[in-house]
């Protein structure tokens, strides 16, 4: 059996200029193919050489975190729906999400997309995220999105294409599968919700239904407060909601953001059950100021008094490159912090 991996990956990185470059350039699918191609092989040995334990292909075939549903079926406006995030300053950003305008109808799998390409080029671990559908039937529209009756449909049909590319990267070898849930964190910005925590009681069981009858696979959760272009939505700690969630997912390992002020304190790991890991992000993916691995001992130690240190790992808080232009941080600052991540973790649990 491998060891607990305790230096984790959030899934993105920053594209190379080259990347962004090609992909500005609108080539065709095959060539973009194969500029994406190089770009994975080149960030799947910079993450072997960081001494990551999981290998992800630094969502480098994505624009957005959320995008696999573009690119795995038919029927979706990717940028049908617009919402917005925020910076320290308050200054509001636009962010185009893909909404539905026809039943939707797979033309491929996230295994056949991504996740094989990966798999037959490292021995390490490897790690895929997707959204979680919850989140994604968000950018349902009436009137807009025909092939469904109600966003519920929606839903309904999301989750059973999501459990299908769940089973096909079980299939293909893949070791986690990370579901990315940053709506949790701010709910009732983006739906009319009367009571916050049944409704998210209700998006829990929804998203656990991608993990049926799927086993030999680590699931997986994150849950953030939002993250585009160093922007963010959420402004509220975990103590309003972690009893929600946390006890009631189907996954075994909690990735949470806890890099700045609005993330709190580690009271609400009391909810975690004990047959789940939290990896703990303490690392900001937003800023090129460095942590200090002094400041990032303390404050597992910290967390420790509520969740035994055997059952705890590090992290950056998310990606780098949620949306493909990446957060406002440059290179150079990215290395650092992930070697950050690793050093740390293998000074406190003897490896990474």
């Amino acid at each position: 059996m491998p060891d607990p991996v305790r230096a984790d990956n959030l899934g993105s990185f920053l594209r190379p200029d080259y990347l962004l470059e090609a992909r500005a350039a609108d080539l065709p699918a095959d060539e973009l193919r194969k500029v994406e191609d190089r770009a994975v092989e080149e960030v799947i040995a910079f993450q072997e050489g960081l001494g990551l334990p999981v290998i992800t292909d630094g969502e480098y075939r994505r624009r957005f975190f959320f995008s696999t549903i573009e690119v795995l079926v038919e029927g979706i406006d990717p940028l049908g729906f617009v919402r917005h995030h925020r910076n320290e300053a308050g200054e509001e950003q636009e962010l185009r999400t893909p909404t539905p305008i026809a039943r939707l109808k797979r033309i491929s799998t996230l295994a056949e997309y991504e996740a094989n390409f990966v798999r037959e080029r490292t021995d390490r671990l490897v790690k895929v995220t997707l959204p979680s559908p919850s989140l994604l039937s968000v950018y349902w529209k009436e009137g807009v999105s025909h092939g469904y009756e109600s966003r519920e449909a929606y839903l309904d049909h999301l989750v059973e294409l999501m459990n299908e590319d769940v089973k096909s990267l079980a299939e293909a070898g893949v070791d986690h599968v990370q579901i990315d849930a940053p709506h949790y964190a701010y709910i009732q910005k983006v739906m009319d919700v009367d009571d916050r925590n049944a409704k998210l009681r209700e998006l829990v069981e929804i998203d656990n239904r991608v993990f049926a009858g799927v086993d030999g696979i680590t699931k997986a959760l994150h849950v953030c407060r939002g993250n585009d272009r160093s922007h963010f939505t959420g402004t509220e700690s975990y103590d309003g909601f972690a009893a929600a969630i946390f006890p009631y997912t189907a996954a075994q390992r909690l990735l949470l953001e806890y890099d700045d002020e609005r993330s709190g304190g580690f009271s609400p790991l009391q909810h975690v059950r004990d047959d789940q890991e939290v990896v703990l992000g303490l690392v900001t993916t937003k800023r090129d100021d460095m942590e200090s691995e002094d400041e990032l001992k303390q404050r597992i130690d910290e967390a420790a008094q509520y969740v035994p240190m055997e059952r705890l790992a590090l992290s950056t808080q998310c990606g780098f490159g949620s949306n493909a232009e990446g957060n406002a941080i440059s290179r150079d600052a990215q290395k650092a912090k992930m070697e950050l991540v690793v050093r740390t973790a293998t000074d406190v649990w003897g490896h990474a």
